[in-house]
């Protein structure tokens, strides 16, 4: 097996930063400020912050968050230099004289990395409570390497044109999966295993989250907002 370290360990790096550590510069920021200025309420807890009403997912409120759109490069970025694609090598691989088992051992450690990646994204225990988010943006980042850029993005405009059709994350998550799929086919033209890679992993948070009989939730500037648990 051929490996490059550096390139391995960058997309480790963007793969497995858990989205909640860039809420730390931020939050320390804010503290100061707060203290500075004589604050002394005590700050929210993100779980405890939950919004009422419509547990959908909103386009205008996903689409104004920063760290969605760094969740889509660090994802893009990260599953091309596991996998390789649009003229970067893969920083895995087997040897040209490797075996076809050699191949498939390659293949399953790429995508348990990516699968690695996925979970930190998806399920977080915090004040003794587990939870689990919807990693919506993640996931189109996962998309367009493992599928790669015009079935990703006919795939993600089209969930969101059905969005206002869908209840919850649960559902948004579950439709993703088969539309990635459908357009994968359709772009193809063939049943492209990565293609049902990336439908799997859309599909991931939805069965974690009923195994667990906890909803999906999303992240919120000031927390989370928690969706119904059937899809």
């Amino acid at each position: 097996m051929l490996v490059n370290l550096p390139f391995l360990l960058l997309a480790i790096a963007l793969l497995w930063f858990p989205r909640q550590w860039m809420r730390l510069g931020l939050l320390l920021f804010t503290r100061r400020k707060r203290r500075s200025e004589g604050v002394t309420r005590k700050e929210e807890e993100p779980w405890k912050s939950n919004e009422p009403g419509n547990p959908a997912v909103r386009v205008g409120a996903e689409f104004a968050k920063l760290r969605n759109y760094v969740d889509v490069l660090r994802a893009t970025a990260g599953c091309v230099a596991v996998m390789g694609g649009f003229d970067v090598d893969a920083c895995l691989s087997a040897g040209p004289n490797a075996s076809a088992m050699v191949g498939n051992e390659v293949l399953a450690l790429k995508l348990a990395i990516l699968f690695v990646g996925l979970l930190i994204q998806t399920v977080r225990y915090e004040r003794k409570r587990l939870l689990f988010f919807a990693p919506i943006f993640f996931l189109f980042g996962l998309t367009i390497g493992l599928c790669g850029v015009k079935p990703a993005f006919f795939a993600f405009a089209m969930i969101w044109a059905v969005n206002p059709m869908l209840k919850n994350p649960q559902g948004f998550l579950a439709a993703y999966a088969l539309v990635i799929e459908a357009f994968a086919m359709f772009f193809l033209g063939i049943h492209d295993p990565l293609a049902l890679v990336a439908s799997v992993f859309c599909f991931v948070p939805v069965l974690l989250s009923l195994l667990a009989q906890r909803p999906l939730v999303l992240f919120t500037r000031r927390g989370t907002r928690v969706a119904s648990t059937g899809p």
